[in-house]
């Protein structure tokens, strides 16, 4: 969550951001661990296999395969990279008068969807596993009577503190639009 703001991409008139939800950062070290698991897999291979086989001289099939080791090490981090960026770009603004949630499907895929506060019907935060209730991370899930029925965002922190958040702004807003 984030201070108020009132300078983003598309804003309408009086509109400010109340609430910003985004990934929770244990989400970033389970990402770089398997990007570790992955990138010293052909490391240990390739230090047993010349351990095991030491040459006397550099051998040309050992330079291919230290090539070999280092394009596979650069995919690794493409993808890896790639897995970073799709999470990190999954975001859900709540502002004084609509929400809008910017989900990154893959690489070159992004839906945005977007519905007033008054459709608004039900928010629910869930933290579930032992690490989300070590770390207090979960899923907030926003049910509504729009066309997107449901706005969701898996690993954001606090779950239960910002669907409190989102309820009472919505309330407010209700409260403030309804004489």
């Amino acid at each position: 969550m984030i201070p108020r703001d009132c300078k983003f991409p598309g804003r309408k008139e009086d509109e400010c951001v109340e609430v910003f939800l985004r990934k929770h950062w244990i989400l970033d070290i389970k990402i770089g661990l398997i990007f570790m698991i992955l990138a010293m897999m052909p490391l240990v291979i390739y230090i047993i296999t010349a351990v095991g086989f030491w040459p006397t001289e550099i051998l040309v099939g050992h330079l291919i395969a230290l090539l070999v080791f280092i394009v596979y090490f650069m995919f690794a981090f493409l993808v890896t990279f790639i897995k970073w960026l799709n999470e990190e770009l999954d975001v859900v603004l709540v502002t004084n008068k609509r929400v809008i949630g910017h989900d990154q499907v893959d690489f070159f895929h992004k839906e945005v969807s977007e519905t007033s506060l008054t459709q608004i019907q039900d928010v629910r935060g869930v933290e579930k596993g032992f690490l989300g209730s070590l770390f207090h991370y979960g899923e907030i899930v926003i049910q509504t009577a729009g066309e997107k029925a449901i706005f969701e965002i898996k690993n954001v922190a606090h779950p239960y503190d910002s669907a409190r958040q989102i309820l009472e702004i919505r309330d407010n807003y209700l409260a403030r639009h309804s004489s």
